[in-house]
């Protein structure tokens, strides 16, 4: 069978497990090498027109034309949690499987970064190394601050967001949270209080996003949110870019609603020059290249996830971490043949 890898990471012998059973496996261009150049939409259909198999990379959309296109695809696998880029609705229509890879080195990784971005918000490291570069040494103006006694509102309270949580409940800090699909006890169980957004954004000192990319989150963060927190607030954001609205953001940054933000994720990746957030004040404003949260543990247990699910779906056996279950009474039909169903 043919398995088409598109925007695979650099890791020699990633596929080994693949081709010792005998699959075909055509490499696309790696994500590294390549971030800011995304297949088109036609060149997606040659490549998976004949694939049993796609991993599909953050930079490339599996869109319906693309899933229409290949009738013998049986399932897209991601070797990282989010995908958005591909058309669940067009992969369950056509009995195709989606499958993440929700390694915990990535969850940790992301939590952790989180909360140093949020440290590093908190206790003014950008000003303080710049001025020491300069020659300057340390001045009253730019102290910062205490976390402990603050109050941290996280936005999203799944894997990512209770791992943070997790993390928080030794440093003396209020945890809020806000997650429409949690219950208060799984909040109570890793150390936040679930409240309503509008209290989360009025009464957070640092506020960090943690939800997937949906209908319900894109524009989350609008410009009337902007103004609801406390002008002594931080945002950090290493969700989804389209999460925010970038354009409120700079209003708030330039015109003091918050006092700074840290962006690992943006609209558009990677970030384009000229873009006005590059603009923004760069002591009060961080910028990491959807990165905050990478590791190599992480790139290692997401590829072997993403290459077991494969490798499961295509000996006709369901694969793990499928996201849109909906879709395997079709992919049962398809794939499975009536003895082993």
């Amino acid at each position: 069978m043919r398995i088409v890898a598109v925007g695979p990471w650099d890791r020699p012998g990633w596929a080994a497990a693949l081709t010792a059973a005998g699959h075909e496996v055509i490499e696309g261009r790696s994500i590294e090498h390549f971030p800011g150049q995304p297949y088109s939409q036609a060149e997606m259909i040659e490549l998976c027109r004949d694939a049993d198999a796609v991993l599909v990379s953050s930079r490339d959309r599996m869109t319906r034309p693309i899933i229409e296109a290949s009738p013998r695809l049986r399932i897209i696998a991601k070797a990282t949690i989010g995908v958005e880029v591909i058309d669940l609705d067009a992969a369950t229509d056509h009995g195709i499987v989606v499958c993440n890879s929700p390694a915990l080195e990535n969850l940790v990784g992301v939590a952790e970064g989180a909360i140093a971005q949020i440290l590093a918000l908190v206790k003014r490291v950008r000003i303080n190394e710049r001025m020491l570069r300069e020659g300057k040494w340390r001045a009253d103006d730019r102290l910062g601050e205490l976390l402990w006694g603050k109050t941290v509102g996280i936005i999203g309270l799944g894997r990512i967001g209770a791992n943070v949580a997790r993390r928080l409940q030794t440093w003396d800090v209020r945890v809020l949270a806000t997650d429409p699909n949690v219950e208060p006890g799984h909040a109570v169980s890793v150390g936040a209080q679930l409240v309503p957004l509008d209290q989360l954004l009025a009464e957070s000192d640092a506020i960090t996003i943690h939800v997937n990319l949906t209908d319900d989150t894109r524009g989350l963060m609008t410009e009337a949110r902007f103004r609801a927190m406390k002008p002594t607030a931080y945002l950090v954001n290493s969700s989804r870019g389209p999460v925010l609205d970038e354009a409120a953001l700079c209003r708030a940054i330039r015109e003091g609603w918050i006092a700074g933000a840290a962006l690992d994720v943006f609209e558009q990746e990677p970030l384009r020059p000229g873009n006005p957030i590059l603009d923004l004040d760069p002591d009060r404003v961080m910028l990491t290249p959807h990165a905050i949260g990478a590791n190599r543990a992480m790139r290692e247990t997401g590829t072997v996830m993403a290459v077991d699910n494969m490798a499961r779906a295509l000996r006709g056996e369901l694969p793990k971490n499928i996201v849109n279950p909906e879709a395997i009474p079709g992919w049962k039909r398809r794939f499975v043949s009536p003895a082993g169903a």
